[in-house]
């Protein structure tokens, strides 16, 4: 009996393909969602050391200066605040095509594990009736 083989494999890998790249893109969009937190926690740690620099006994000047420098700050964060809900929703695009894409190898995957489990189903049954037939054709000489 042939080998097994897949009359659909060069759709199953071009679906696994276009898994992988899915994989790809969220990890990517994921990757820039965390550096732009990562961003988001380094305004608010500058934030809080500006503020506990205020202490009593600085000049009007650097008072000022640090008033602005929170200012901006805040002005950064707002801004990063922005591009984070923007990258989240990547996030979650890219993570429905990644499941959709995953979902459609799957339904390939299990087809062509049915198939190759009938096509064994149907190897193991021949090889028994050829081995029967030869065990008959010895017990009948």
């Amino acid at each position: 009996m042939k080998r097994f083989s897949f009359s659909l494999q060069k759709l199953l890998d071009l679906r696994e393909f276009r898994e992988k790249e899915a994989e790809i893109q969220l990890g990517k969009a994921i990757a820039s969602r965390d550096a732009i937190q990562q961003d988001l926690e380094d305004v608010a740690r500058k934030r809080h050391e500006s503020a506990a620099s205020r202490v009593g006994g600085l000049p009007v000047q650097d008072l000022l200066a640090i008033e602005r420098y929170i200012s901006r700050l805040d002005k950064k964060k707002d801004s990063l605040l922005e591009d984070l809900a923007a990258a989240e929703l990547v996030v979650e695009q890219r993570r429905a095509a990644y499941l959709e894409a995953t979902k459609d190898r799957q339904i390939l995957t299990k087809l062509r594990e049915k198939k190759e489990a009938s096509w064994r189903k149907d190897y193991l049954a021949d090889e028994a009736s050829i081995l029967d037939d030869i065990s008959n054709s010895r017990l009948n000489t």
